[in-house]
């Protein structure tokens, strides 16, 4: 068996980064944020208001462009 090339195992690489992106977008912010959580971590309050300042962020981003 070879081993991928480097632009193979970059795109593979983006593909998954594309695909968890496209998940993350399709949930609630209270859905990303249970799948985020980690016990002793931040709660999920925490993580679910962490969600909504990026997912602005990203809006206020596109509107600027």
């Amino acid at each position: 068996m070879t081993a991928p090339t480097y632009e193979q195992a970059v795109a593979a690489a983006a593909q998954i980064l594309a695909d968890a992106r496209a998940r993350l977008a399709r949930q609630t912010p209270e859905q990303a944020a249970e799948a985020a959580y980690v016990p002793g971590g931040l709660s999920r309050e925490e993580l679910a208001a962490r969600v909504r300042e990026l997912r602005a962020a990203t809006a206020a981003r596109r509107q600027a462009a």
